[in-house]
């Protein structure tokens, strides 16, 4: 049985990467958050996660406020990656507006999935290559799909994905290769226990073919035989959620994304 605590620990873990890959960037803790600052004018990359439980909403208020003020001070806007069972039942019902009057706005929900290992292929996949992010060129791939898949402006992915450190501290990336063109990726984060997939994407031209699958599984076995480990978890978009089920995962959380702007 998986709890929603070890999708947070594994979560903030590869988020975390991200706030100690430039110069700019910072990872800190505020009273029941954790604070993870990239410092690139992109609210995904800064994100905030609860650490502990919140029970009342002038609690989550004070803490949303703390955040507020530290990415203001820095001009940058941020986002809060909400696990709702932190959330107490009463203050679940009442969250929305607490976030609003934060100056938050709900940008997507995404169940919280887990695995104890992958369903078999049921499916023949396309006949993809597979490179390690290890390199500039890799890495240029990388960050070229993440553009593509989820519009990720060009000049921040090259900021995120594009810089050595990004890949110096945990996280691994594969890129999957047809014929010698770049068309789709995946990262993995070990932590708490778990592999913890992300940055699944595929070009839009190449997708609907199982290119997608086929990173996923090669990232994730891969991260099992380095780390011994079988179980894995994500978080999904909406549009990923048929390929997760397909791999096995089931929800054992409910996440939602919401975003702030100076």
């Amino acid at each position: 049985m998986f709890s929603f605590e070890v999708l947070e620990q594994n979560l903030r873990a590869a988020l975390s990467v991200f706030g100690r890959a430039r110069p700019q960037a910072e990872v800190c803790e505020l009273p029941g958050l954790l604070v993870v600052c990239a410092g690139v004018y992109f609210s995904t990359f800064n994100a905030v996660l609860l650490t502990e439980p919140a029970e009342r909403a002038d609690e989550l208020r004070r803490r949303l406020e703390a955040a507020e003020r530290y990415f203001r001070s820095r001009k940058l806007p941020w986002s809060l990656w909400l696990c709702e069972e932190w959330l107490e039942k009463p203050l679940r019902r009442n969250a929305m507006g607490v976030l609003e009057s934060a100056g938050l706005r709900w940008l997507i929900s995404m169940p919280g999935m887990a695995a104890a290992h992958l369903a078999p292929l049921t499916r023949t996949l396309p006949g993809l290559t597979f490179r390690a992010v290890e390199d500039e060129q890799t890495r240029r791939a990388f960050e070229r799909i993440m553009t593509g898949a989820f519009d990720v402006p060009t000049s921040i992915a090259h900021q995120i994905y594009g810089a050595a450190e990004t890949w110096q501290d945990g996280l691994s990336g594969w890129v999957g290769y047809l014929g010698n063109l770049p068309v789709t990726c995946a990262a993995t984060r070990v932590a708490a226990g778990v592999i913890g997939l992300y940055a699944v994407g595929t070009l839009p031209a190449f997708q609907r073919r199982g290119c997608a699958e086929a990173v996923a599984r090669y990232a994730i076995e891969q991260a099992q035989a380095a780390s011994g480990l079988s179980s894995s978890v994500l978080q999904s978009t909406p549009a990923g959620l048929r390929l997760y089920r397909r791999l096995g995962y089931q929800a054992v959380a409910h996440y939602s994304v919401y975003a702030a702007y100076p």
